[in-house]
């Protein structure tokens, strides 16, 4: 082989490798429990560095109910509930006489939809996801390239290495769409509250923790032409004993045998934020009627009357009845002890407390700038943009992400 065909070689083997990094790859940083104000209210640097440098929207409109499982789906599908089976953080279904838990991340019955993972894969972008909700099932045959089901025993540091571990790897097995997710923040926040001296030594050690994560990606050599999405599920509401609704105070629940509620049923017994219920048309008409007018923080909806932001009509899965407190207070049975949380989630996402927090960053987004509040549904539409794939059909908007990137992205 001469050496004019060696150079040859060598430039299209560069020019091979260049083309696999040619798109901008996307970090999506998921840390649950992130309210929309915790880093003006805490000390956060990193976190406020990237918003200050990047984009920060003043909230992100989470779906209904505002919780860990139904909200991390919808970012993933840019679907609402409805449409993507994930109800809430406990989904009964009627055609299989089942309850879908958190324990179950492995169904894939749970989880219909296409998160973004998959149609990166489907177009052969590489993609790696870190305890992502929904990212352990097979769909359409695909799974990320490389993921891990969720361990809240692996460490946050331990965390951030795999991430650059696989950014590290060599071009053509390293992913253009990374995730990772951290929910320190959130446990803090139900154990001891917000504004906690708890919550706040979690927003810095999750804040520290993606530091590390920027240093290394920078030392690296990736960080340059990264495009990172910081986005929270929810935000956070503090919660007293003084402020709870029970139910047998209004009617004997003990008679409606065939009424079922996956938030006040077994091990779920009471102190609820979100109820939702299934039970024969008699049985719930019965419930309605004696909750309907029953206390002055407690909204009470039928399936026929659900408002069309609730998006809980699923053909399995809908409830029949919903129980939606004012913020602040929990539906109960008596004789069910309060002994937390000192704080929670899962009320109306138009809550202000209820609006997580949004932050990207990086050459695809159009910086520095505050924008307006978000609906969660439309990040689906931006990650593909960002990654230049088509999107799967979704509920988002794509006029709506439009603000957030550079003029012709």
């Amino acid at each position: 082989m001469t050496h004019r065909t060696l150079l040859l070689v060598a430039l299209l083997i560069s020019l091979g490798a260049g083309s696999v990094q040619a798109r901008e790859p996307l970090l999506l940083i998921g840390i649950d429990g992130l309210r929309w104000d915790i880093i003006d209210r805490h000390t956060a640097p990193v976190l406020r560095a990237l918003a200050a440098g990047g984009v920060r929207s003043q909230g992100l409109v989470p779906v209904m109910p505002s919780k860990t499982f139904p909200n991390f789906y919808a970012i993933a599908t840019g679907l609402y509930p409805e449409n993507n089976g994930v109800l809430d953080n406990a989904s009964y279904d009627e055609a299989l006489d089942m309850t879908f838990r958190m324990s179950l991340q492995d169904d894939a019955r749970w989880f219909e939809g296409e998160p973004i993972w998959i149609t990166a894969e489907r177009q052969g972008v590489p993609a790696a996801t870190m305890f992502w909700v929904g990212s352990s099932v097979e769909n359409q045959g695909l799974r990320p390239r490389y993921w891990h089901p969720f361990d809240g025993s692996v460490s946050n540091a331990d965390r951030v290495a795999q991430v650059l571990d696989w950014f590290a790897l060599p071009p053509q097995e390293r992913p253009q769409f990374v995730s990772v997710y951290f929910e320190a923040i959130d446990s803090a926040s139900h154990e001891f509250g917000v504004d906690s001296p708890e919550e706040r030594a979690a927003v810095a050690a999750v804040d520290a923790s993606i530091g590390q994560l920027l240093e290394g990606l920078r030392v690296g050599g990736q960080l340059e032409q990264l495009n990172i999405l910081v986005v929270g599920d929810h935000g956070m509401t503090n919660l007293d004993a003084d402020r709870i609704i029970y139910l047998d105070d209004y009617l004997d629940i003990s008679t409606l045998e065939s009424l079922y509620s996956p938030q006040l049923s077994g091990e779920r017994q009471g102190n609820a934020v979100f109820a939702a219920w299934h039970g024969e048309a008699d049985q719930i008409d019965t419930l309605y009627q004696a909750l309907a007018l029953a206390h002055p923080e407690l909204g009470v909806y039928r399936q026929a009357q659900f408002p069309e932001w609730f998006h809980q009509r699923h053909p399995q899965r809908s409830p029949d009845l919903i129980l939606l407190p004012e913020p602040g207070w929990m539906v109960s049975k008596r004789g069910v002890p309060y002994t937390g949380p000192r704080a929670n989630h899962g009320f109306s996402p138009h809550e202000r407390d209820m609006h997580a927090a949004l932050i990207a960053s990086g050459p695809a987004f159009n910086s520095p700038q505050v924008v307006e509040p978000l609906e969660l549904v439309h990040l689906y539409n931006l990650m593909a943009r960002v990654l230049e794939i088509e999107p799967a059909p979704n509920d988002g908007d794509p006029a709506r992400i439009l603000p957030l990137l550079v003029p012709g992205r």
